[in-house]
């Protein structure tokens, strides 16, 4: 069994977790007793974080590859990255086009870092031109 020091990626506190594995399978994770975040407690999504990464759970709801359903109710289809890319950003500039830049937004993730902010405001704010970003941090 390997030990790996790394973070919770659930909220924005940044918990210490060891993460227990055998070849490439996590089999076990919890706090860090010497993180200054958590001193070793975990909440309950950091607690069950490796029944998430576990195979029979990763197999069935992970998305591995772009899907796109080509009409409502239909079955998706696999894409390619290039055009599932493509279509997302003609998409997202329609709608702005349409719309206006204060009908999109981003909810960024509270584990990114400080420059990761910087980034997506100056995207948000001084390239579409709408001031709707959030975070859960």
């Amino acid at each position: 069994m390997r030990e790996t020091r790394s973070t919770c990626p659930y909220c924005g506190v940044g918990c210490g977790v060891i993460i227990e594995s055998q070849g490439a399978q996590i089999t076990g994770v919890r706090g860090d007793p010497e993180h200054p975040a958590n001193f070793g407690r975990l909440c309950t999504k950091g607690s069950t974080l490796h029944l998430t990464a576990s195979a029979a759970i990763t197999q069935q709801t992970r998305l591995l590859r772009p899907l796109r359903r080509a009409a409502r109710g239909q079955a998706a289809q696999p894409v390619g990255w290039e055009a599932a890319l493509d279509e997302a950003a003609e998409r997202f500039a329609a709608v702005i086009a349409q719309h206006g830049p204060d009908a999109v937004g981003f909810y960024l993730s509270g584990q990114l870092l400080t420059e990761d902010y910087y980034v997506f405001n100056k995207i948000a704010k001084g390239l579409i031109g709408t001031n709707n970003v959030d975070t859960n941090s």
